[in-house]
């Protein structure tokens, strides 16, 4: 429609007076002049008005805006980036190896690498993760000892004897994670427990390593007696090699692979078994006084026989004097000290006085003796 055109009403307006930045639909004229056509759904676009003087003026943003805008935005574009591309750097602790994988908006997760403990500040890649698993020592401690163990309370293992006692056990055991066999690890029990976390590991290990130890020594107590157990060190010591033994038949049949080697393991060598130790091996109270009093009654008996061995040596010694009655009498008071006797050389001229009441060997009257004369001294004149 011209700018002059006048509508119904015989009055025109201007397009000046409805404003320049104002939208208005057109229609689309028909090529090759054809009649117009009525299409089903009318499409219609969206034009700048037109000034007085006919030109369409473009939107114009001034340089204060554009400033402004850019204050906003900088910063949280900045915000949102940093992390991401500080998150493509990582680097290994002396202590871990490193699982590389990918798995960002557009790629699925795969392995890429194992990383060396103790690696160096390298690009990882952006929206990858890279998971660490401990390369050192492990161990795994059952303390009554709070704080002790790995469970940071008081622990300790039950196990029956052969004739039905409870052996209470502490133990610990000593291993190194196999390396070469760190992505199966990773991906069959690492995602699952979240094993690259401090408590998904320790949860691992108490679901692993806990219950193979319990089921091991529990088979191996009931092979024997309690008494042998409490006392015998060597029997002890034969326990403690057939449980590290058949840990590590039952952590690989547990858990599908020989994934805890031996404390000296190293990559690329035989993976060798966990190292198992038994701390102690305690019975309950009221068995231990039994043994005692056992030892006790069983020391007693010795010292009954020995005494009977004794009368008896000492029998024969006084078959062997030819000697008996009033002279083994008068032996034995010699011996204990309640006789005592002195040694007097022959025709010394010495008279010993018996006591008051003393009876000769011969049955004799002992004689008396006469009192001393009285001696009468002169007084001085």
């Amino acid at each position: 429609m011209p700018d002059d055109a006048t509508p119904e009403g015989g009055q025109s307006k201007s397009t000046s007076e409805m404003g320049t930045t104002e939208l208005e639909p057109e229609r689309e004229e028909d090529v090759l002049g054809a009649a117009p056509t009525e299409p089903s759904v009318k499409k219609r676009r969206l034009r700048l008005r037109r000034s007085g003087d006919g030109e369409r003026k473009p939107i114009r943003v001034s340089r204060k805006s554009v400033i402004v805008v850019a204050v906003i935005l900088v910063p949280i574009l900045l915000v949102a980036l940093v992390p991401v591309v500080a998150g493509a750097f990582k680097k290994t602790p002396r202590d871990k190896y490193g699982l590389s994988y990918g798995g960002g908006p557009i790629e699925g997760a795969h392995f890429i690498r194992v990383v060396k403990p103790g690696s160096g500040l390298f690009f990882n890649g952006f929206f990858r993760k890279l998971y660490l698993y401990p390369a050192d020592q492990r161990n795994y401690i059952v303390s009554k000892v709070k704080n002790q163990g790995s469970t940071k309370r008081a622990d300790s293992i039950i196990a029956p004897s052969q004739d039905r006692v409870p052996v209470e056990y502490q133990v610990a055991v000593y291993f190194k994670l196999d390396s070469d066999r760190l992505r199966d690890f990773h991906e069959q029990l690492g995602l699952k427990y979240a094993a690259y976390t401090d408590a998904g590991w320790n949860q691992l290990i108490q679901d692993t390593f806990r219950q193979q130890i319990e089921n091991a020594l529990q088979a191996e107590t009931r092979r024997y007696d309690v008494a042998d157990i409490y006392a015998n060190a060597d029997l002890l010591a034969q326990i403690q090699r057939e449980v590290q033994r058949s840990l590590k038949q039952r952590l690989v049949t547990a858990l599908g692979e020989d994934y805890f080697c031996g404390p000296k393991f190293k990559p690329g060598g035989p993976c060798t078994e966990p190292t198992f130790v038994i701390k102690s091996a305690d019975v309950p109270k009221d068995v231990v006084k039994a043994f005692q009093d056992n030892r006790t009654s069983e020391v007693q008996i010795l010292t009954k026989q020995n005494e009977i061995q004794q009368r008896q040596a000492e029998a024969q010694a006084i078959s062997s004097l030819n000697i008996s009655g009033q002279d083994y009498v008068l032996l034995r008071g010699i011996e204990s000290g309640q006789i005592k006797f002195w040694v007097v050389p022959a025709n010394s001229g010495l008279a010993l006085q018996a006591g008051a009441g003393a009876t000769p060997t011969d049955g004799s009257t002992p004689p008396t003796s006469a009192p001393p004369p009285a001696t009468t001294v002169p007084k001085k004149k």
